[in-house]
């Protein structure tokens, strides 16, 4: 079970020593790279599928640590505010988000020990090994040894499947992950350490899209999942995991406090004596916080903001990785659910119109990369050669086709449309916003610019509620390792999707339950390409 990672959107991991930096610079003139050659259309057939096998069993997460740690300190970092609720079962975004990793374990990671950089494999974390016993049916070992914090009522004890079974239970409340823990039948302990999950029908990303992604089940002591568990009145009595660190203050708006576990099963770990977490409402003023030392990292740097602080400190290290979403500034939706972007060639025409490489060199400073369908990183992600020339053709810039394109349809002089998107996704969205509308209009698309504070926003634009006619930007949230969430949640009427086209394609929907419903890698892979 493999994630490859290629060239995406870049998230950035910032390892820092305490320092300023200057206000950040503005951002380069746009200006369109060379007209390519329009391309004859033709039609791609896509390969059939291989017999499907049974999954191999991952290999287990080695435990080595890496040489020559720095041990001891403490890490703060920024949170904008305290949590709505500290039941790590109903909370999935930060400050909750983060916190889980640091308190809880899950059942499989995406991340080595000793850690590597922008890796993309799969690991099993408390799990030992695992297979498939049919199509419907995976079997699961724990780890022996795999122990809790001492604190009541686990006490230090062993963790063991029952516990599974239960924190499943309770997972199964999260409402964002409801469309994934339907899909599970039951689950069953069979031994002390072995537990079996039955399927409602064949599901090749149970894994994948459920257990390895980030919002997927944390296992938590089978004592605290009851209903009368108070979590929201006293956290650090409530969360009792088998993580690395232990939560032991909350000072409600100011920070909260994680101290070293001394008792981790994993010997050696952590290196560090605690993490802090300040509460910072404004990101202004984290900056002056990682000047004057109180803040060991923020997040949220611009591109200025990290040249200037590499050119002034030394140890200020950038590690540049394949983002997993473009939240920077993400995908541009049309609603396909009426005119003018019900016809296909005006699609294919605003596609065309946009010089992604433009905006990529002149906003990012040519930092960033085109996402095409799924966000790089995830496995099933094709670059832009990948594509068949005759489909191509449609993920480049093409402004002359376009305008072909769009007498074709019936608007020889363009239309009228809106772009809404929200600002919260990384500065440059406004001027990628204004970019795209620019493009747009010199092909006769003219596109009002419809800047929407953010609570409105999710309703309207990832509620899919934006008026036929209009367009949308928002991030491409593809943090599911294989990426099947792109292929479903954004191109198919899938329950529980986030079709924010509206895409009607029975065709595509029908592929997609072949893809779900296989539990061969190679299989998934050839469908997925298809999709």
């Amino acid at each position: 079970m493999r994630v490859q990672r290629t060239w995406a959107g870049l998230g950035v991991a910032v390892l820092l020593m305490p320092a300023c930096a200057s206000a950040a610079t503005p951002a380069p003139t746009l200006a369109p790279s060379s007209k390519s050659t329009p391309l004859p259309a033709a039609r791609f057939t896509p390969t059939p599928a291989p017999t499907p096998t049974l999954a191999p069993t991952p290999a287990p997460v080695p435990t080595r640590a890496p040489a020559g740690p720095k041990l001891g300190g403490v890490a703060r970092h920024p949170q904008r505010t305290d949590p709505p609720t500290w039941d790590p079962s109903k909370e999935t975004v930060d400050p909750v988000g983060t916190s889980k990793y640091l308190v809880f374990s899950k059942l499989f990671t995406r991340w080595s020990d000793p850690p590597q950089n922008c890796q993309g494999e799969i690991y099993p974390w408390v799990v030992n090994r695992w297979r498939w016993l049919s199509d419907t049916v995976a079997e699961f070992t724990l780890k022996p040894g795999v122990t809790y914090q001492k604190k009541a009522p686990a006490n230090g004890r062993e963790m063991v499947a029952s516990d599974v079974v239960a924190s499943f239970q309770r997972f199964r409340n999260v409402p964002f992950m409801k469309v994934q823990s339907d899909k599970v039948d039951s689950v069953t302990a069979t031994d002390k350490y072995t537990f079996q999950m039955k399927t409602k029908f064949p599901w090749g990303g149970l894994v994948t899209e459920m257990l390895a992604f980030q919002y997927g089940v944390w296992v938590e002591p089978a004592e605290i999942t009851g209903p009368d568990w108070d979590w929201s009145t006293d956290p650090p009595k409530a969360w009792v995991g088998s993580g690395p660190f232990i939560l032991k203050k909350w000072v409600p708006a100011v920070k909260w406090t994680f101290e070293r576990n001394p008792d981790y099963w994993v010997k050696g770990k952590p290196y560090l004596d605690g993490v802090e977490y300040l509460v910072m409402p404004e990101a202004s003023v984290h900056m002056a916080a990682l000047r004057s030392g109180q803040l060991n990292a923020v997040r949220d740097l611009s591109e200025p903001m990290i040249d200037e602080l590499q050119k002034r400190f030394a140890g200020f290290q950038v590690i540049r990785c394949p983002g997993g979403s473009t939240s920077g500034a993400g995908a541009l939706w049309m609603n396909n659910s009426g005119p003018p972007f019900s016809d296909v060639r005006v699609r294919r025409a605003v596609s065309m119109a946009i010089d992604r490489q433009a905006v990529i060199s002149s906003l990012y400073s040519s930092k960033a990369a085109n996402v095409h369908i799924v966000a790089p990183s995830m496995q099933y992600a094709l670059a832009l050669q990948d594509f068949p020339p005759e489909m191509r053709q449609f993920l480049e810039y093409h402004p002359d086709r376009a305008k072909q394109f769009l007498a074709e349809a019936g608007y020889p002089a363009g239309f009228e449309t809106t772009i809404t998107f929200s600002p919260r996704y990384a500065a440059p969205a406004p001027m990628v916003a204004e970019a795209v509308a620019g493009m747009l209009g010199a092909v006769g698309i003219r596109a009002k610019i419809n800047m929407m504070e953010y609570t409105r926003y999710v309703d309207y634009v990832v509620g899919a509620k934006y008026s036929v006619g209009e367009m949308a930007i928002s991030p491409v949230d593809a943090t599911t390792p294989e990426g099947a969430l792109s292929l479903a949640s954004f191109y198919s009427k899938t329950p529980g999707g986030r079709n924010r086209s509206l895409v009607n394609d029975p065709e595509y929907d029908k592929l997609f339950e072949r893809f779900v419903s296989s539990t061969n890698d190679q299989e998934r892979t050839t469908l997925a390409r298809q999709l």
